[in-house]
């Protein structure tokens, strides 16, 4: 199952290295901070970047969250695996779990989405995690291009962002 722990936002990825580093992998499948592709414009075109998808949370695949836990304990980092009580922790929903794996590719990165308006600026079509979630489309900044979808998460609706990119955009590396 998914477990979500949580640090100082900032710290995802140091974290992810920590625990590879000093928790033996056989405590855990897999642990990942989910990264979603942003851009600026610059005076080349769009350079892309990564920016954190849930800020201060990485996410942990294992079979065993409460050695887990114990394990944890060694990090020198603050650390919390997320739960409602000493011995149970928050594992993410089966639905929460199929977003999560629709939205990213095998690097746990949310790439941008290519998108498709009409001429008031209403997308019309979209692939990638933009076109799964359109209906969910709260907001969208086409300018910044980004789309912000409104989903449960954790026990809360959340806001997440997405990247977009549109058919006559020239991109920079």
């Amino acid at each position: 199952m998914w477990y979500v722990i949580q640090t100082q936002t900032g710290d995802e990825e140091k974290l992810v290295k920590l625990i590879e580093k000093m928790i033996p992998k056989e405590q855990y499948e897999e642990c990942f901070c989910m990264n979603r592709e942003c851009v600026r414009k610059t005076e080349k075109g769009y350079e892309i970047f990564l920016r954190p998808l849930f800020p201060a949370y990485i996410f942990v695949v294992t079979d065993d969250p409460g050695r887990l836990f114990f394990e944890l304990k060694r990090i020198p980092r603050l650390t919390k695996l997320l739960g409602d009580t000493k011995d149970t922790f928050f594992s993410v929903s089966r639905e929460e779990e199929i977003f999560l794996k629709n939205v990213q590719n095998k690097d746990h990165v949310v790439k941008r989405s290519l998108v498709e308006v009409d001429t008031e600026g209403t997308i019309i079509k979209a692939d990638g995690a933009v076109g799964v979630y359109l209906r969910h489309v709260i907001r969208q900044r086409l300018r910044k291009r980004y789309v912000c979808v409104e989903k449960e998460f954790l026990g809360e609706k959340r806001r997440i962002y997405l990247g977009i990119k549109l058919k006559e955009d020239g991109e920079a590396k």
